[in-house]
This record gives structure tokens, C-alpha cells and sequence, in this order.
């Protein structure tokens, strides 16, 4: 497996719309500059998706229902090469395009993709919308679905939901959060500068190893500023027990095992194994004893002795204030894919509160923008009890200023407390 080979593998894991064909591919041990440039090739094909299907109809001719879907991948991931990677010679593009479709046993296609790909390489210069024809540009050149940029038009007005569209199509700031002492930490080639959030850093010119080794030694962690900022809403004392109801990688879990600390306890549950794993190794890098995890997706399936004092549900979501770091979330923002999220939340939140004590604090949070997730949730949990006093909600849109030190990922948190 090549670099190539490893994008359309991770393309075709994405589930991207019309491209959930099999590719008969499985990943293999790659050369890390391979591995990376596989990576970067997939995450340029979904940040453009509809943007390359444009193009596949214009230098074939052909309707995307006339293309066999990993046709389409392979054309995709070729022209995103030949518009946006100059180090990658057009005739290797193109010839390994036409390989491709020979390895993966696609008959004849291997000659469609080379003159679709040749034509693509004589005429460079698509013809496409104005930024004067929002709709057709938002949705060719930004690649953002209608029915999103509707949502987003409606809840923020057009021209901040076109210049967040346009945001979203940028590459994001690699943040994190650490302590002044951070900066002895970095090698020459890094640099770092202070965030407007306290607490967190812009880094620049630092590798996965880097981050990686920072995070094992809790110098620093990779972390945007909204995200960041809602465990402090917990207001987890020393010596109290926490549950991370939704803990996913576990970021927020060692900033509440911080807080904590080892004379208290912290629950996290999340139903991936793999993620689960992943925390118990930095867990154990780190020394913290006083966290039990449980790769569980609901609560009747451990043992809890008794309640918990501070809760946070980081509930699963449709990643909204998120495309920037997440692109193929943009093709999943419709009424039908919210509506089920939207299902999953409110089961969450049910298996949850009956483990709070009565005087404790619940913190609910998303990194979505859209109001059925967000305060309608909390409209609907205060509706199906009287237990709860709301004491303060927040929703934060993903931030339009290109100045790495003012960017935030957008998100809601929303505080609530137990009754006595």
C-alpha cells in the first residue's frame, strides 16, 4: 500500500456521500512520509469533495451516477493532487491513478481515468461560480451542502455563514493547553505564542511526536480553547468524584483527574474499545490511579456504589462548530442525521441524572451550533423532571478571525445543578 492507496482507504472510511462502495483495500505498515501524505491527500479530498465531483462531470462529460463510485474516488484523489499538492508531478498523479484502478481490478476504467485526467492536466482552470452567486459558490467552490448553509444562514445571517464556510475551508491552528513551563519544553524549529485564552498556546513547527510526547508527560495537550474551557464549569473540587460520561480520547478526563486530584475519583465511560484503550495507556504514562474507565456505552452496565458529585456529559453530536477540523462532518449536518443524534442525547441524558446527588452540578456540553442539540435539550430535560435548576447556558460560534491566537471551534455548555 502506498500513500495513494492509504488515502483512498481513509476516504472510503469517512462513509463521504455516494462513496460507501468497497475498495477492497485494508490498511497496511506505511513509511511514515507515506502515511502522512496519505492523510493529507484524504482530508484535501473531503474538505473538496463537491468541489472534485464538479470537476470529475466537467472533464468527463459524464453525470456522477454514469461513474462507478471508486472511479470517482480515484479521479478525486488525482485531481486534488494535481490542484493542491505542487510537489506531486502531474504525470505521477495521473499514472498511478490509471495503476490504481489496475490493482483494484476495475476493467477498462483504467482508460477513462487517464483521459479524464489528461484533460484535467491540459485545461487547469475550471470555470466556476462567482462569489456574487452565493448559493452555487458555497456549495461548488466551498463544498458546503445547501441544506448546512441554509441552517447556518438561518441561525447567524448570510454573510457571517458564508464567511464561516470559508473559515471552515482553511487549515486550522494547532492549540494546547499548558502551563508557562511549556515553553522550556520546546526544540529549536518551535515556536509558541499565548492565546487570548489563558492557559492555552498557538504551536508551530512541532511533529505528532512532539505533541505525543508532551501529552505522555502532561507538559501539554492538544485541545481548542471552547473545548477547553468546559470542565472549569464543573467546578470539581479536590477530593470529590467525577464522571466523563462521554469521554471519547479522554482529554477532558485528566483535566477533571487534575482538578480531583488523587485523594478523589473520576469515572469515564465511552463504548469504544479502542478509545478506552488509548486512555488507560496515558493514564498509566502519567501515574493517575484514582480514574476508572469503563468501555460501556450506558451506566446499568457497571456497578456505581454511590452518586456522583460533579457530572459531565460531552454528549456525542453532529460536529457543526467543528467542520474546520472535521470536514466530512459537513456532509452529515441534514434534519435526518441531527434528528438521530439529537435521540441518542436525550437517551444519554436520561441514563445519566439519576447518578448525580442531589446539590451536585451536571454539565452538558456538544461541539455543535445548532439549538436542537443545544438549549432545546436543555429546554427538553427540564421538561421531563423537576430535579434540576438550569443556572447558565453558552453557546459559542466557531470563531471567523484568521488570527491563530483569537481562533475558537464553536460549542455549548450549558450548567446545571440538582436539587436538594
Amino acid at each position: 500500500m502506498n500513500a495513494r492507496d492509504y488515502a483512498l482507504y481513509l476516504i472510503h472510511q469517512a462513509h463521504l456521500p455516494g462513496w460507501n462502495k468497497p475498495t477492497k483495500l485494508k490498511p497496511a505498515s506505511l513509511d511514515p512520509r507515506d502515511r502522512a501524505l496519505g492523510e493529507s491527500i484524504a482530508a484535501v479530498v473531503a474538505k473538496n469533495l463537491l468541489l472534485l465531483k464538479y470537476a470529475i462531470k466537467h472533464y468527463s462529460g459524464r453525470e456522477m451516477k454514469a461513474v462507478d463510485p471508486v472511479v470517482q474516488m480515484i479521479l478525486a484523489v488525482a485531481i486534488a493532487q494535481l490542484r493542491y499538492f505542487d510537489r506531486v508531478p502531474d504525470s505521477a498523479a495521473v499514472d498511478e491513478a490509471v495503476e490504481q484502478t489496475k490493482r483494484l481490478k476495475l476493467g477498462r476504467a483504467g482508460g477513462f481515468v487517464n483521459a479524464v485526467l489528461r484533460r484535467a492536466t491540459r485545461e487547469p482552470e475550471l470555470p466556476l461560480p462567482s462569489r456574487e452567486r452565493v448559493e452555487d459558490y458555497v456549495r461548488i467552490v466551498l463544498s458546503h451542502p445547501p441544506e448546512l448553509f441554509h441552517r447556518m444562514v438561518s441561525l447567524m445571517g448570510e454573510k457571517k455563514a458564508l464567511a464561516l464556510c470559508e473559515r471552515n475551508n482553511t487549515e486550522p491552528p494547532t492549540i494546547v493547553r499548558a502551563g508557562d513551563t511549556f515553553l522550556s519544553q520546546l526544540r529549536e524549529g518551535i515556536a509558541a505564542r499565548r492565546h487570548k485564552q489563558d492557559g492555552m498556546w498557538v504551536v508551530e513547527g512541532a511533529s505528532e511526536g512532539d505533541f505525543a510526547k508532551w501529552s505522555d508527560a502532561g507538559i501539554a495537550q492538544v485541545q481548542d480553547p471552547t473545548s477547553a474551557s468546559v470542565v472549569s464549569k464543573l467546578e470539581l473540587d479536590t477530593g470529590e468524584r467525577g464522571l466523563d460520561r462521554c469521554c471519547g480520547m479522554g482529554t477532558k478526563t485528566l483535566q477533571m483527574a487534575s482538578a480531583a486530584g488523587a485523594s478523589g475519583f473520576v469515572a469515564a465511560l465511552d463504548p469504544s474499545k479502542f478509545r478506552i484503550e488509548r486512555l488507560n495507556a496515558l493514564l498509566a504514562k502519567r501515574e493517575i490511579t484514582w480514574v476508572q474507565t469503563h468501555a460501556v456505552g450506558m451506566l446499568d452496565q457497571i456497578t456505581i456504589d454511590r452518586p456522583f458529585d460533579r457530572i459531565l456529559v460531552d454528549a456525542p453530536c453532529s460536529n457543526s462548530g467543528v467542520i474546520i477540523r472535521r470536514p466530512e462532518a459537513r456532509y452529515r449536518q441534514d434534519a435526518k442525521s441531527t434528528a438521530s443524534v439529537v435521540q441518542l442525547q436525550q437517551r444519554i441524558l436520561l441514563d445519566t441524572i439519576p447518578h448525580l446527588r442531589p446539590g451536585g452540578t451536571l454539565v452538558y456540553s456538544t461541539c455543535s451550533i445548532w439549538p436542537e442539540e443545544n438549549g432545546d435539550q436543555v429546554t427538553w430535560l427540564t421538561k421531563q423532571t423537576d430535579d434540576f435548576e438550569v443556572v447558565s447556558v453558552e453557546t459559542t460560534l466557531p470563531s471567523l478571525n484568521a488570527e491563530a491566537i483569537h481562533h475558537c471551534d464553536g460549542g455549548f455548555t450549558a450548567v446545571l445543578t440538582k436539587r436538594k
